[in-house]
């Protein structure tokens, strides 16, 4: 998995009314809404005219952010050769959902450069000088209105590729260290009938309908307060925990009454399947990425709070995404997987 492949937000695509859903790749830490991983984002003008935003020693151009934009609106705007930047989407909505996208991709690829000068990792002349190569090329490949819009110059591009290649780098190395071993009881996925009240006395209420020995499905229709459904497949960390202490050492056809839970409310279960196989299958790889979803956020709340400290909101609403046909640049990131190879 790559750097910018962690996180999967939704871009929504309004086309005449209907609403489509394009599950996107991008990162999971972000800056936008003022916090990273809890911590507090203060704005400040101290970022500099041109800085979109600063994280301890680095800062980001305006002219990093466009080269972003200009590719990710080209990568994730275009499916099956037909572009999704044209009057017949609501574009306004979709430049938000990819300005979003690139900030938050933005702010871990400098969080982790914060990280590996902290940790004193560094490119060596070999990773430098193909750099070096691909930063020609990309620059090469561009078009003098992609040029005019980035105002990116050939050295640019390649401090923009050496702070891609040390994220890229810690953070495959930190991946690399995350245990990949899922036992089957972490991953378990179980089938069941489950619905909860928010009051004590609905919930006696229900406990006595129960024992009295009227059917679980017909007490959940009349007392179930959940949005979701009452049959439900559920893994760990879905349910209060003191609510999954007692539905995981339910067996096949097992009842639960009356289970207070931390967030208030009183829950029922009735379990289908205690354990249903191609799902807890499924589910294990959604345990690893997880973990190394944790990790990173780990190191970002491990970052002093001061490193969080400038952002230019002002600057970046005033960015916008080019949506001229002439910008069609898409290979930023793929050039630069061309010479390294971390995730290999």
């Amino acid at each position: 998995m790559k750097l910018r492949e962690m996180n999967r937000p939704i871009l929504r695509l309004c086309k005449k009314g209907a609403v489509l859903g394009l599950l996107l790749v991008f990162a999971t830490t972000t800056i936008t809404g003022c916090s990273i991983a809890g911590k507090k984002v203060f704005v400040a003008s101290g970022s500099g005219f041109h800085t979109v935003f600063k994280i301890g020693e680095y800062a980001c151009s305006q002219k990093e952010a466009k080269m972003y934009l200009a590719n990710y609106k080209n990568i994730y705007g275009v499916v099956n050769g037909n572009s999704l930047w044209t009057e017949e989407y609501d574009t306004e909505n979709m430049e938000d959902s990819v300005k979003d996208a690139v900030l938050q991709h933005l702010t871990k690829v400098y969080a982790l450069n914060q990280y590996a000068s902290d940790k004193g990792i560094t490119l060596d002349s070999t990773e430098k000088s193909k750099i070096k190569s691909a930063a020609e090329e990309y620059y090469d490949s561009l078009t003098d209105a992609e040029k005019s819009y980035t105002k990116a110059s050939k050295s640019d591009i390649q401090g923009m590729y050496e702070r891609y290649a040390i994220a890229e780098k810690v953070y495959t190395s930190l991946m690399s260290q995350v245990d990949n071993d899922v036992s089957e009881d972490e991953a378990r996925i179980m089938d069941a009938y489950v619905f909860y009240v928010s009051s004590e006395s609905k919930a006696e209420e229900a406990e006595a309908a129960l024992n009295a020995g009227t059917d679980f499905s017909t007490v959940a229709a009349t007392y179930n307060e959940s949005k979701t459904a009452v049959e439900t497949s559920f893994g760990r960390d879905t349910y209060p925990s003191e609510v999954e202490d007692v539905a995981f050492q339910l067996e096949d056809g097992d009842t639960a009454y009356n289970i207070e839970g931390s967030d208030g409310n009183y829950y029922f279960i009735k379990c289908i399947s205690k354990y249903d196989e191609e799902l807890s299958e499924l589910n294990k790889q959604n345990v690893i990425e997880k973990r190394q979803t944790q990790v990173m956020e780990d190191i970002v709340a491990d970052l002093d709070a001061t490193y969080y400290s400038d952002l230019n909101q002002s600057l970046w609403n005033r960015i916008e995404i080019p949506l001229e046909d002439d910008v069609q640049t898409d290979s930023f990131f793929s050039v630069l997987d061309n010479y390294l190879h971390y995730n290999e």
